[in-house]
């Protein structure tokens, strides 16, 4: 076998196995995001509907963001490689399994072609 064609299969093991574990609950992860993501990002990902923006910070729009995506960011904050204070105090509270679940409730979220902050360079 060839080692392109290894290295291929090597790939796509892995990829169908983060795919795999990246499916996570629809229904708990909006009960968690009403919980401790709604401040900031949002009900649906798409910004904090109007509550006042903390002047130095950027919050981007987590909305249909693709779950592996959003599972290595939260475990990049997790594990420090990622470096946001606030972000790197929510994702240590967070299990696994949570994350998964938020991932799969941001993923089914359609992003807003508007922006919830007037200066909001995500959505513009």
């Amino acid at each position: 076998m060839s080692k392109s064609i290894v290295a291929f299969l090597a790939f796509f093991v892995a990829w169908s196995l983060s795919v795999a574990q990246s499916n996570g609950d629809v229904a708990e992860g909006r009960i968690l995001a009403e919980k401790s993501c709604v401040y900031c990002h949002g009900p649906d990902g798409n910004g904090n509907n109007g509550l006042p923006k903390f002047s130095s910070d950027i919050i981007p729009h987590i909305s249909g963001q693709p779950q592996p995506y959003f599972i290595n960011s939260m475990g990049a904050y997790k594990q420090g490689t990622r470096l946001d204070d606030d972000m790197n105090i929510v994702s240590e509270q967070l299990s696994d399994e949570d994350i998964r679940n938020l991932a799969a409730w941001y993923a089914t979220q359609p992003p807003s072609a508007t922006a919830t902050y007037e200066d909001d360079v995500y959505s513009n």
